[in-house]
């Protein structure tokens, strides 16, 4: 039996993102050496995370892998980049293939290595992510993807070099090294940069969809009427939380089952 998983939209602060998660993993990677304030996470982390990650770092103070130097399958904020369709079904992740990559026995990503640290990576990945740089959220659906909405858009013809659209597979895919869980949906699909929110709240807002005040309360109670409107009331969520980050200097990001206040409960930091 397959359970489901709640797909949220947060506001999502790519900036400190850039700032913080991605130069600390990346260096984690290099060095096998965590930053100071990461050492403390792991200590304070339990679940069994406060072995599994400290001998993260010990495969790769042995073996390291410099993404920033050497891959191309990763963007420099570690989005998906690579050729092969992402695919969901149980069990399937990408991997690298690069035939010539100098890091390809060493990196957690590519066909030729040991995956054994993928899975720690990208629950290290989710933890940081949602811990440091996820604001508030709204519920989207049960156990589905940006995928969901391709129907309405067909419907509303939308054309299909429309902006929207690429965005949309923005949010669905570039999780898909780190960020995808090994599920069917769980884990971080996807995030846009603060100038692509804005651009989504802009292409969003020329389609007929459910129209109230840009809040969250408004859209709780949009939510309760929306009735055999949802996909397109969901995808007015969309609109609205890309237009409150944007206005905030933020982004927006797509997770399914990704608990910021578990995260924050698990390294014992404040939940509010």
């Amino acid at each position: 039996m397959i359970v489901g998983a709640d797909a949220e939209i947060f506001v999502f602060d790519y900036e400190r993102y850039r700032g913080e998660v991605v130069p600390v993993l990346t260096a984690l990677l290099r060095t096998g050496l965590p930053a100071s304030w990461l050492a403390d996470l792991f200590t304070r982390a339990e679940h069994g995370y406060d072995q599994a990650w400290p001998r993260l770092a010990d495969r790769y103070r042995a073996e390291p892998v410099d993404l920033a130097r050497h891959c191309t399958w990763l963007g420099s904020d570690l989005r998906y980049a690579g050729p092969t369709r992402v695919d969901r079904s149980v069990g399937k992740r990408v991997r690298c293939d690069a035939p010539s990559c100098p890091e390809r026995t060493r990196c957690p990503f590519h066909r030729d290595s040991d995956p054994a640290g993928a899975e720690s990576l990208n629950v290290l990945h989710e933890a940081l992510v949602a811990s440091r740089c996820l604001g508030p959220s709204v519920f989207l659906g049960r156990t589905i993807t940006p995928d969901y909405y391709v129907p309405l858009l067909e419907r509303l013809e939308v054309p299909a070099a429309d902006p929207v659209r690429g965005l949309l597979d923005a949010l669905a895919t570039r999780g898909a090294a780190l960020g995808h869980q090994y599920g069917v949906t769980e884990g971080i699909h996807g995030w846009l940069t603060v100038a692509e929110t804005a651009e989504l709240a802009a292409t969003l807002n020329r389609l007929p969809l459910p129209r109230y005040p840009p809040t969250f309360a408004a859209m709780t109670a949009a939510a309760a009427a929306a009735g055999e409107s949802r996909p397109a009331t969901s995808l007015s969520f969309i609109r609205t939380v890309a237009t409150i980050a944007a206005a905030g200097g933020r982004s927006v990001l797509w997770a399914n089952d990704v608990g910021p206040e578990s995260w924050r409960e698990e390294f014992g930091l404040p939940t509010d």
